[in-house]
């Protein structure tokens, strides 16, 4: 059975400061429900979830980023409330949403979680900022998997493609978010065989059709795209993976990679 509980109140919730929730280890935790006032999401600078002293979620566009994130995903845009998920949201059946819940505190379990903090670093210009923290939990359940969110950035020279030939590799790769309106195209090789290629119309029309809402912006792979949790890009035993990305201008090419992996320390 699912509860929603108060978090303890926060620490360091002042403009130019990191607030830090200390969340309580007992219970499996499905997602966190983040009211606030006095600030907007573009003055949450970054949002960092951190377990056992490792970042497992990086949101360095702060609320904006998690905000566009859960829109992709047809969750509800954030008003005053903001939304931070564990479970892989939009899949069709139950397990294939929490099968990366964030389990804490089950006896005997060989990878616990022992520490875990929602941080939120704040703009020096919020003027009054304010938050209460819920998480929607379970019965506790050992860790197992969990889906973190790593960040990297790139930069276009010219137009054309553009390979990234060095994103870590050994997990599974579940979506890769881009950040760039100037992404036409987006080709991904593995030991040189292609899985992927898709025009940005193309892309943005199947993910409409299925369980997704393309934001502007954005080119987001998404291979669960229809709901299904099995459908990921695995990279274990990979020599070389390429993201081939297709600029119409030249510029920045950050990007969100989410992995679906054991927690590591």
């Amino acid at each position: 059975m699912r509860i929603t509980q108060r978090m303890p109140s926060p620490e360091g919730v002042a403009p130019g400061q990191t607030a830090t929730f200390r969340l309580p280890i007992g219970r499996t935790y499905h997602s966190l429900l983040l009211a606030y006032t006095g600030i907007t999401l573009a003055q949450m600078l970054e949002i960092r979830i951190v377990a056992n002293g490792q970042v497992i979620r990086r949101y360095s566009g702060g609320g904006v980023k998690a905000d566009t994130i859960n829109k992709f995903l047809s969750l509800a845009a954030a008003a005053g409330i903001l939304r931070l998920d564990f479970d892989r949201m939009g899949m069709r059946l139950k397990d294939g949403e929490e099968y990366t819940s964030f389990g804490t505190g089950y006896a005997g379990d060989p990878t616990p979680v022992t520490t875990l903090t929602l941080e939120i670093d704040i703009d020096a210009a919020a003027i009054a900022p304010a938050f209460t923290l819920k998480a929607i939990q379970s019965e506790p359940r050992p860790f197992g998997l969990v889906s973190m969110l790593r960040e990297f950035s790139y930069n276009a020279a010219g137009v054309g493609d553009y390979e990234i030939v060095d994103l870590p590799k050994g997990s599974v790769i579940g979506k890769i978010f881009i950040a760039s309106a100037n992404v036409t195209k987006l080709k991904i090789e593995k030991d040189g065989f292609v899985v992927f290629e898709r025009t940005k119309a193309e892309n943005e029309l199947v993910q409409a059709d299925g369980y997704r809402t393309p934001q502007a912006g954005y080119y987001v792979y998404d291979p669960s795209e229809n709901g299904f949790a099995g459908e990921a890009l695995p990279t274990m035993n990979v020599q070389d993976l390429r993201i081939i990305v297709t600029m119409s201008a030249p510029g920045a090419i950050p990007l969100t990679v989410e992995y679906i992996s054991p927690l590591i320390g």
